[in-house]
C-alpha cells in the first residue's frame, strides 16, 4: 500500500509543471480566468463535485472588481493563453471561485482547505539572473506577478486534491477544497463567505 510520501513523490514533476505554468500566466484578483479553468478541469477529471463561479461568489460582496471592459479584455487574454473554453462561462465577469467536494461515503467531520489563486499587481524582473526569467517561466502578463506564492498555493491545492482522491478509501467524512480568487486585500474571502 502506497504511503502519503509515495503519493507526493510520484507527483513532483506534475507539481513543478503546474507551478511554473501558473507563474508564467499570472493573473490578478478577479481575473484568474485561465487559472480557474485549468483548476476546474483537473478537479473534474479527478472526480470532485464542483460548485463554480456565481454558486460560490456573492456578486454584491465583491470589492475592488475591475470594470466591465477590463474583465472582458482579460477574459479574452486568458482564452488566447490557453484558458479552457468549456469552463470559461462559469467564471465570466470575474466569478473565478471554485469549491470542490470529496464525499468519502463514511461518517466523519467536514474539513476545508483554502487555496489562493491570484497574483499581485507587479511587474516581474526581467534580469537574466532571475530564476523564472532564466528558466523561461517569468510572468508574461504585464503588471501581474506571483510574488506572494499563490502559484505555489494553487499547485499545492491541486496536489492535495490528487492525493486525497488517490487515498479516498482510507479517508472518512467530507473534504472541501476552496480555490479562492482575489485573496489580496481580503476581497475574495469576503465574497465567498457571503455566498455561504
Amino acid at each position: 500500500m502506497k504511503t502519503l510520501s509515495d503519493h507526493v513523490s510520484a507527483r513532483l514533476p506534475q507539481l513543478q509543471q503546474w507551478r511554473r505554468d501558473f507563474h508564467h500566466y499570472a493573473e490578478s484578483g478577479w481575473l484568474e480566468f485561465r487559472t480557474a479553468t485549468l483548476v476546474a478541469e483537473e478537479l473534474h477529471q479527478l472526480g470532485y463535485q464542483l460548485k463554480l463561479g456565481r454558486e460560490v461568489i456573492d456578486a454584491e460582496a465583491r470589492m475592488g472588481l475591475p470594470d466591465a471592459a477590463v474583465l472582458k479584455q482579460q477574459e479574452a487574454r486568458a482564452l488566447q493563453q490557453g484558458a479552457l473554453p468549456q469552463w470559461i462561462s462559469h467564471f465570466s465577469g470575474g466569478f473565478c471561485g471554485i469549491v470542490a467536494t470529496l464525499e468519502t461515503g463514511r461518517p466523519g467531520p467536514v474539513m476545508g482547505f483554502r487555496v489562493d489563486m491570484d497574483a499581485l499587481d507587479l511587474n516581474e524582473s526581467q534580469a537574466s539572473d532571475h530564476l523564472p526569467q532564466r528558466e523561461g517561466f517569468a510572468s508574461c502578463n504585464a503588471g501581474m506577478m506571483h510574488a506572494c506564492g499563490h502559484d505555489g498555493h494553487t499547485t499545492i491545492g491541486l496536489g492535495l486534491a490528487s492525493v486525497l482522491m488517490a487515498m479516498k478509501e482510507r479517508l472518512s467524512g467530507t473534504i472541501k477544497l476552496i480555490f479562492q480568487p482575489a485573496e489580496e486585500g481580503v476581497r475574495g474571502a469576503k465574497a465567498m463567505v457571503a455566498a455561504g
